[in-house]
């Protein structure tokens, strides 16, 4: 899907049409805090979510056996859910189809309240695309950071569409398959603060929107074609940190400066990617939890205990293992360390990053829940090689590799015992050969 980078531009601009419904932390130091999800669930919408909010937009959001449905039904109408949580770095993982309908737009997004975003969108005309996108503090300057990717028939097929938010680097999936890979280092800033995240439909094609915009969703709706539904079947969702609520220390905005009240930011992604994983090979939501409840505490306990006695300056490049549990207890920080150990010296400071706060009160957050809209982009190909030497497998788990880890370290400790006690017992008889031989003689 090919459009006019002018019109692009124009439509981008077009899309600042209201200021975020929340208190922006980078304008405000009264905010609220955020409340933090803190581990790991599944959701198949049979039945109304604990878990989400209908935001109040006019349109249907109903539950049944096979999931849930988003509907709009006439003009103006832009369902919505949002979560009650927000995640400090984490993962999603929805099966859905999008809604048809030229014009209309289905969106599974994360956004914050300093307005960093990360985008998924489906244009109801478009039978063999769907969209990645981002923002960094409501930044809307270029126009270039949206990403295409192939998809059959994408409103008529349940597919899989999971987005990895870690600290350096978000990695977008279709059907367990990378499509896209972000790195941290991007020019156009990083997502790194704590989302919320959203579904929803709405019509981008509506005949009020700019001609940019219209242009982009595919052309423009006819409401003679209602009502336009997406579903959702399941999704599962892990956050990266624990505790009970993300804060802002400063307006900054950056990861440094979130603090996370009785946790840790990003103290649990070990344990989150064997939820995950748990989840979406159909264990039990109150399985992971029960789970997610008794280790971290232990790893926001072991995490705190390395903080204490290190230094940033001086950080230590070994890796302990507690002899009970075999969990990870202090990552790894060195050159190469691997996908599973991940913590913040991957992460550029705040004096090499090139993200700095947006003064724009504007987000390009999708227009659905009376926000913003994420803007039109034009396509360009993630390079193969990139994608395949950043890709991690999503069922990865961490806590295994650290157990096969602390196993082996465990055996190579064993084994050195055993020669050490081979050479003292050797030892001990050639001395009572020579005291023999003494008397003998």
């Amino acid at each position: 899907m090919l459009f006019n980078k002018k019109s692009l531009f124009a439509a981008l601009v077009a899309m600042k049409l209201a200021a975020a419904d929340t208190c922006n932390p980078l304008k405000s130091t009264s905010c609220p805090d955020d409340t933090a999800l803190g581990t790991s669930f599944s959701e198949d919408f049979t039945s109304a979510s604990k878990y989400f909010t209908n935001t109040g937009n006019p349109g249907t959001i109903e539950y049944a056996s096979d999931g849930l449905a988003i509907t709009m039904k006439k003009r103006f109408d832009n369902p919505s859910l949002k979560s009650n949580f927000y995640l400090m770095y984490g993962k999603f993982e929805v099966i859905m189809k999008a809604a048809p309908g030229t014009g209309i737009v289905s969106s599974v997004f994360l956004q914050s309240d300093d307005l960093d975003e990360i985008d998924l969108e489906w244009l109801g005309g478009d039978t063999t695309q769907f969209q990645s996108n981002y923002f960094s503090k409501g930044n809307t300057t270029t126009y270039d950071r949206g990403e295409y990717h192939g998809v059959n028939a994408p409103q008529n097929e349940f597919h899989n569409y999971t987005v990895d938010w870690a600290m350096d680097k978000t990695v977008f999936y279709l059907d367990g398959v990378p499509v896209r890979t972000l790195l941290n280092t991007t020019s156009e800033g990083y997502p790194q603060s704590p989302m919320a995240l959203y579904l929803g439909v709405w019509a981008g094609g509506d005949p009020s929107n700019p001609p940019g915009t219209i242009e982009w969703a595919g052309g423009e709706t006819n409401y003679a074609d209602a009502p336009f539904s997406m579903f959702v079947k399941q999704l599962v969702v892990s956050d990266y940190s624990s505790g009970s609520s993300y804060s802002y220390n400063g307006q900054s905005g950056s990861w440094e400066s979130i603090q996370a009240a009785n946790g840790q930011v990003y103290g649990r992604y070990g344990i989150a990617q064997e939820e995950f994983a748990n989840l979406v090979d159909g264990e039990s939501v109150e399985y992971a939890n029960t789970a997610s409840n008794s280790t971290t505490t232990t790893t926001t306990s072991a995490t705190t205990s390395s903080e204490t006695s290190e230094t940033s300056e001086d950080v230590s490049t070994s890796t302990e293992f507690s002899s009970s549990s075999s969990e990870l207890k202090t990552l790894s920080t060195s050159s190469d360390i691997s996908e599973t150990s991940t913590f913040s010296s991957l992460y550029p400071t705040s004096n090499s990053s090139t993200i700095e706060p947006s003064s724009t009160e504007y987000s390009s957050s999708s227009l659905f829940f009376n926000s913003t809209s994420s803007a039109p982009v034009t396509t360009s190909a993630s390079s193969t090689s990139e994608v395949q030497t950043t890709i991690m497998s999503s069922r990865i788990s961490s806590s295994t590799v650290a157990r096969n880890t602390s196993s082996t370290t465990t055996h190579e400790i064993s084994s050195a015992n055993f020669g050490n006690a081979v050479i003292e017992k050797s030892n001990s008889l050639f001395t009572v050969l020579g005291l023999a031989l003494a008397f003998f003689m």
